[in-house]
């Protein structure tokens, strides 16, 4: 019987070696430069960068000069509980594309220690999409495409071996992006001993010590943590990851303990015969991680007696509340799907179930499947803010569906009372600019990009780059690359596609 798990490692290795180099460039320079869709509005977006591959910083002195500038990423963050945020950072871009070249360029070399042979981890998170039906060509879905994988690993390959073993292992490596150590980077390419020996060590011939520096010099020299959100901040965690994997498989092979070991990610799912190798398994990642500088996360790691911990809670809750789809809601069903996917979200937290829930209240085009009218307009603007504050990363979502209500006919009609309600919120907000630079960023272009910001009784002004650039309608960031143009004005890209466009993770727009 064949196993999905290593079949699926086989085929990621094959397609991925057949991307073409430039092809590789080209992506991650303008489809990989920014996070995910809903890190930032659509009026950040790669307008212009380099027609061919090129670098800007060369390695001279026989390899031993590499004279980066330093620079300082732009932070971008939202509150991802009470106490602590998630920060997302954009890369100066000169020093970006020198990151993408030298990726592209030594391509084989990379995926090669991404999808290492030595390794029984099989990873689900190849940076760069790649798509079965298209071999050798890059795939147009990033986060879809990682979604797909996810769902694939958990719901149908894990589950196809689980009856194998006895428990599953959960395990996440602690503050995975902020705490990888850019000297590792070299470390996992070329090996530890290798790089240290004193003819190595600051020798820039090795690709590994020139993304070191790379990424040093794109956080201000800072050794500890690469920006979360690019792609080539991916690739250098894939990468590290894997040479964990690597050394996790021989201490598993060196003591004989069988299991299946996958990973999302810093997420690693491991199924064991006995709790006794659950233990010892749990043992083994740890010793793994510490060559390489860091460690897991205590309170995310469990060891489940199967079939507990194999499938995901919140999805089993939800379509027992909502077990089919609808065109249409009525007010109450409406209400009552509100309510219970609150408690689901309490019950089980940091899952996806709001963003399933506004799936779900919304057709395809983004409209609501509800009827809005006098009598419940204001309800509804309330109660979905109220969500935004529950699920940060959904807020994007939520100003997206209230968009839609806006370019109906209705919401034409009643824009003060939705301009009257953003406007009280963005004034709170920017009490703490700094703070809730997130939530003010998505308002500013939902009221910038449809011509509401004429509206405002008093306009914010901000300090911050981002969101001033926002509400100002012009770009502010990064204005020394003159090769570069990454905003463009929020009434022009609004033209071209709408806020629910820009966040459909599976069928994302092809902006020309």
């Amino acid at each position: 019987m064949s196993n999905s798990i290593k079949e699926h490692r086989k085929a990621t290795k094959r397609l991925a070696r057949s991307l073409k180099k430039t092809d590789v460039y080209h992506w991650l320079c303008e489809r990989g430069y920014f996070p995910e869709s809903y890190v930032l509005p659509p009026c950040f977006v790669v307008d212009k960068r380099p027609a061919k591959p090129k670098v800007y910083t060369k390695v001279t002195g026989g390899g031993k000069k590499y004279k980066v500038p330093r620079t300082e990423c732009l932070n971008v963050h939202f509150p991802k509980t009470e106490y602590t945020d998630r920060n997302f950072g954009l890369i100066h871009p000169e020093i970006h594309n020198d990151i993408a070249y030298h990726i592209s360029t030594n391509w084989l070399t990379i995926v090669e220690k991404m999808v290492p042979k030595n390794s029984q981890v099989t990873s689900y998170t190849f940076p760069i999409p790649i798509d079965s039906r298209n071999p050798g060509r890059v795939g147009y879905l990033r986060s879809g495409r990682l979604i797909y994988e996810f769902i694939g690993m958990i719901d149908d390959d894990i589950a196809s071996e689980a009856y194998k073993y006895r428990y599953i292992v959960k395990a996440d490596i602690k503050s995975f992006y902020p705490s990888i150590y850019t000297h590792s980077i070299a470390w996992a390419i070329h090996g530890k001993k290798f790089i240290r020996k004193p003819a190595n060590m600051h020798s820039y011939k090795l690709l590994g010590n020139r993304l070191d520096r790379l990424f040093q010099n794109a956080n201000d020299g800072c050794t500890n943590g690469v920006p979360i959100g690019p792609v080539v901040s991916d690739v250098i965690a894939e990468i590290v990851a894997s040479a964990v994997d690597v050394n996790f498989t021989k201490l598993v092979r060196d003591s004989g303990v069988e299991c299946e070991a996958v990973r999302f990610k810093d997420d690693y799912r491991i199924l064991t015969k006995s709790e006794s190798d659950s233990k010892r398994i749990i043992k083994f990642l740890q010793a793994s991680l510490k060559e390489y500088s860091l460690e897991l996360s205590d309170e995310k790691t469990t060891i489940s007696l199967l079939p507990d911990g194999l499938f995901r809670e919140w999805v089993s809750k939800y379509h027992a509340v909502h077990p089919v789809k609808k065109k249409s809601y009525s007010w109450k069903e409406f209400r009552e799907l509100y309510l219970a996917t609150i408690r689901i979200d309490k019950e089980c937290t940091g899952t996806g179930v709001i963003e399933r829930f506004l799936a779900d209240i919304v057709d395809k085009g983004g409209k609501l499947k509800i009827k809005v009218g006098d009598f419940n307009l204001q309800k509804v603007i309330s109660m979905l803010i109220m969500l935004g504050s529950l699920r940060i990363k959904a807020f994007p979502k939520i100003i997206a569906i209230l968009e839609g209500v806006l370019r109906s006919d209705f919401g034409f009609i009643h824009q003060d009372t939705i301009v009257e309600y953003l406007e009280d919120y963005l004034i709170t907000l920017s009490e703490e600019e700094e703070r809730n630079k997130y939530l003010i960023s998505w308002i500013s272009y939902f009221l910038v990009s449809n011509g509401l910001d004429k509206f405002l009784s008093t306009k914010p002004k901000y300090k911050d780059p981002i969101t001033r650039s926002i509400l100002n309608n012009r770009g502010n960031v990064f204005k020394d690359c003159k090769e570069h143009k990454i905003f463009v004005g929020c009434k022009t890209i609004a033209k071209k596609i709408t806020m629910i466009e820009h966040l459909d993770v599976f069928n994302p727009p092809k902006i020309t």
